[in-house]
């Protein structure tokens, strides 16, 4: 009986054509099968070779298999984007006789694609560990399809460690079938290529980049990499450079996880690849036809700037949009691949990972890149490029609803710009440069910022400070222009650029006319007074403006006269959140030459009822700040038992957060005997009031929970709700008298059972309505140095449900902010901060006015 050895991701590992592998599988298959198959599963295969690949050609192959290095890499790690067709059973079974029927050729490539016969230069491959056969298994692919040989002999194929010399890493079956993904895919759409395998140490983000850079080092100006890290990383600006070679196409693959962008394939840098399904298609006049595959990378990256050559196309994205172009990917529709170090034969792969060298081989049929540009641009700036590239119209990654994850007319995700359709899109060809200066026409000052752009091709860039700018643009006639705000656009026609040439075009230009736009942004739901509000204006590029905290009055100079588009939200009382419990408000604004008035009246969130001086004439509460077994807001906890941290994890009431009023007799390990008693509320204005709460009682024996109710402010209490050996989990609603002086209790009796969990209790709470009082606004700062203090709680004796937090506004003229609803007339408050001495301070307010208190807290140790 033999053995073959599986790895988790199932695949076969040979053992009649290399003794060393059979005799490694055979090793660890019984080590593995002596301590419980944890790693690997064995399978009895009886004594023969492995069964029926014969067999297996005729097996439908209807599933996608990642190979052995496409999966979750560890932190600072790559994976592989190859993934192989298979049976429904995704074992990956070769075929010994010779390529599956519905894989493709190289031919097919070059068909699909319309690709010329000659050209092409060396195309580097880079990906980790080693691959022993690859010369071998590289000459049995191109003999099987009738390509000239490349081999080390006769210069086409090379093949060195990550320091350029002959130390190769261990091999790996997983990388090694990767890599004969990719050299089988130059070889399929450039057969003149020259091959150049790189292969680096391991597959941490540093020595793949290292592996890049010598391969840019050893000459090559075309470097494929089919590998990344799905979804990014924070500092991946920090290895970018890696990818960062003027004058060298570098492609990268741009992932298999559908609407998920891949690094590096976002640097900006970099040309991103997405994958398509290609098939083949007799009715049309091409022969084929291509859809956007399923699983190929898309969006917006969280971390890269956007490029410029990105500006002329609708990408939706303020960063780094990817993929750049594509080519095929989809598994359904892959490469014959031949490889041995594996799987000892025929395998039908995709990913794309086969679409990345494809693309970087195309470039290299297209000639030499110029000199100092980054031929990721160049499909861009191609004046004829609908009719270079297949625009790819159909299909779907993802359900962004968008361009980001749908296939359509022009640039999309999936597919960017299209697939090749020949190589003159990826040439760079005949190259020159367009320079000169921009200055203000009044003054003769340089104006940096300004967007200088060239067409046709879509070229664009900025002026530095200095007000120079240097495009560099393909040999042709162009249009320029010149745009800021604030300045009407300069052009210039008919700038003629040759090749080598730099032509100087500098611009001139003229300041607009300005005026004032003013008004005061108002609550309009029933106190009328001033809001802190912040207004982002259409256009106009110094960011947002913010009103004055107390009055809510604004002024901005703009450009007139012209519309403006205004956008107005409150800037945060509760300055964790720019809503603050109002509704936004969009407003158009025609500002006339000589100034014009805007004010804006914001209506207050009723549903939500949050914005500062709202309520709804009951009483509600969310625990949601108190803290420990501290209740606030005149709530009062007797005996032992509630609690408003959750110590045991409970889970949370149906409806309620994660902050909630716990009874925990489960977790205590002893007997609780508690009562949460909530402050006097005044119902005698209501109707049909009512007690609601969200309820999480989990019975336990000897356990039982109470709800009762005084009309006496507390003196005499009746039931209106008990529970015991039955569980009540969900919202509880009871009716209550209108009693002036009502007040409710929750008592919880148990003993190392179960628990009760209470959120959003709203006694008799009905419309929300404005409340009588006023409103205390401010800042906080360091009496020391006058810095900015956020998180500083301010109120009357420290009570979290009746306090105020600063915290940052994003506003120079008020870097942090406050707001507290009081009721008028004259309080103590105090403003306290970890690492500050508290503040005192006697504050006035009227009813239905804003004033304003900004508060110097004392470093710790100090007085004030």
């Amino acid at each position: 009986m033999r053995w073959r050895l599986q790895q988790l991701v199932p695949r076969w590992v040979p053992t009649g054509r290399r003794g060393r592998f059979a005799a490694l599988g055979a090793a660890v298959g019984v080590l593995a099968l002596l301590a419980g198959g944890t790693a690997f599963g064995m399978v009895a295969t009886g004594d023969e070779a492995p069964p029926a690949t014969h067999a297996a050609a005729a097996t439908a192959l209807t599933a996608n298999t990642p190979t052995g290095c496409n999966t979750t890499p560890k932190k600072g790690f790559v994976r592989c984007l190859s993934v192989v067709r298979t049976a429904p059973d995704h074992e990956i079974v070769p075929n010994d006789s010779g390529p599956r029927p519905s894989s493709l050729s190289p031919a097919d490539i070059q068909r699909a694609y319309r690709l010329p016969e000659t050209g092409g230069q060396t195309v580097a491959i880079v990906d980790a560990m080693g691959y022993s056969s690859a010369e071998e298994d590289l000459a049995t692919y191109r003999d099987h399809y009738g390509l000239p040989p490349c081999t080390t002999a006769n210069g086409c194929f090379t093949k060195v460690d990550q320091r350029g010399g002959t130390q190769y890493p261990p091999d790996d079956p997983g990388w090694a079938m990767e890599t004969a993904l990719d050299i089988d895919a130059v070889s399929a759409a450039c057969p003149t290529c020259s091959i150049l395998l790189v292969e680096s140490d391991d597959a941490s983000v540093e020595n793949m980049g290292a592996a890049v850079d010598k391969a840019v080092e050893l000459g090559a100006k075309y470097v494929s990499n089919s590998y990344g890290i799905a979804g990014e990383f924070a500092d991946e600006a920090a290895y970018d450079h890696f990818y960062d070679h003027p004058g060298v196409v570098v492609t990268a693959s741009s992932g298999d996880d559908g609407n998920v962008t891949n690094w590096p394939a976002t640097s900006d840098k970099v040309v991103s690849i997405g994958g398509t399904r290609l098939t083949r298609d007799g009715s049309t006049a091409r022969g084929w036809t291509e859809s956007a595959w399923a699983e190929a990378g898309s969006g917006c990256s969280p971390y890269e700037p956007k490029p410029e050559f990105q500006h002329a196309v609708d990408t939706g994205c303020d960063r780094r949009a990817s993929a750049d172009l594509a080519a095929v990917a989809d598994p359904a529709s892959g490469l014959a691949v031949y490889d041995t170090l594996g799987y000892d034969g025929w395998l039908q792969v995709g990913g794309t990972s086969l679409s990345s060298p494809l693309v970087a081989a195309m470039y290299a049929l297209a000639g030499p890149p110029a000199a100092d540009t980054y031929p990721v641009s160049y499909p861009y700036h191609d004046p004829q490029r609908s009719d270079h590239l297949f625009d790819v119209t159909t299909g779907t990654n993802g359900t962004c609803g968008n361009v980001l994850c749908t296939a359509g007319v022009g640039w999309d995700g999936p597919t960017g710009l299209g697939t090749p359709n020949g190589v003159a899109a990826l040439s760079g060809g005949p190259h020159g440069d367009i320079v000169g200066h921009v200055t203000d026409a009044a003054t003769g000052t340089p104006v940096a910022g300004m967007t200088i752009k060239a067409s046709p091709g879509g070229y664009q860039t900025r002026t530095g400070s200095d007000g120079g700018f240097d495009l560099n643009v393909a040999a042709g006639r162009y249009d320029l222009s010149a745009s800021r705000y604030g300045y009407r656009t300069a052009t210039k026609d008919g700038v003629e650029v040759g090749d080598g040439e730099r032509v100087t075009a500098d611009l001139s230009m003229t300041p607009l006319p300005h005026a004032t736009l003013r008004g005061r942004v108002t609550d309009g739901s029933g106190h009328g007074w001033g809001l802190y509000a912040r207004i982002t204006i259409d256009g106009y590029p110094e960011g947002p403006i913010h009103t004055d905290p107390t009055t809510g009055r604004y002024q901005v100079d703009l450009p007139a006269p012209a519309t403006y588009s205004l956008h107005v939200d409150a800037a945060g009382a509760a300055v964790a959140t720019v809503t603050d419990g109002y509704q936004a408000k969009d407003t158009e604004v025609e500002l006339a030459a000589d100034g014009s008035t805007r004010d804006v009246a914001l209506r207050a969130d009723l549903a939500e009822c949050s914005a500062p001086g709202y309520g709804r004439g009951g009483s509600t509460q969310t625990f949601d700040t108190f803290t420990g077994t501290r209740a606030g807001g005149g709530w009062t906890v007797s005996g032992r038992g509630w609690r408003f941290d959750n110590p045991a994890g409970r889970p949370p009431a149906p409806g309620g957060n994660d902050v909630f009023a716990v009874a925990d007799s489960g977790a205590s390990g002893h007997r609780l005997a508690t009562t949460l008693t909530s402050p006097v509320v005044d119902l005698s204005g209501q109707r049909s009031p009512t007690l609601r709460f969200d309820s999480a009682y989990y019975a336990g024996a000897g356990q039982r929970a109470a709800v009762e109710l005084s009309t006496d402010g507390g003196k005499r209490w009746k039931s209106l709700w008990r529970k015991g050996s039955s569980n009540a989990i969900g919202t509880v609603e009871l009716a209550l008298p209108s009693a002036a002086k009502a007040r409710v209790r929750f008592d919880f009796t148990g003993r190392r059972a179960g628990w009760w969990s209470l959120d959003d209790v709203a006694i008799g709470a009905g419309d929300c309505t404005a409340q009588p009082g006023g409103l205390l606004v401010g800042t906080v700062a360091n009496a020391d140095d006058h810095g900015s203090i956020d998180g500083a709680r301010i109120g009357p004796d420290g009570d979290p449900a009746t306090s105020a937090v600063s915290a940052a506004t994003g506003d120079p003229a008020v870097p942090n902010y406050y707001a507290l609803f009081l009721p008028a007339g004259s309080r103590a408050l105090t403003a306290t901060r970890d690492g500050y001495a508290t503040a005192t301070h006697s504050v006035t307010v009227e009813s239905g006015r804003v004033v304003r208190y900004d508060w110097t807290l004392e470093p710790a140790g100090g007085t004030r």
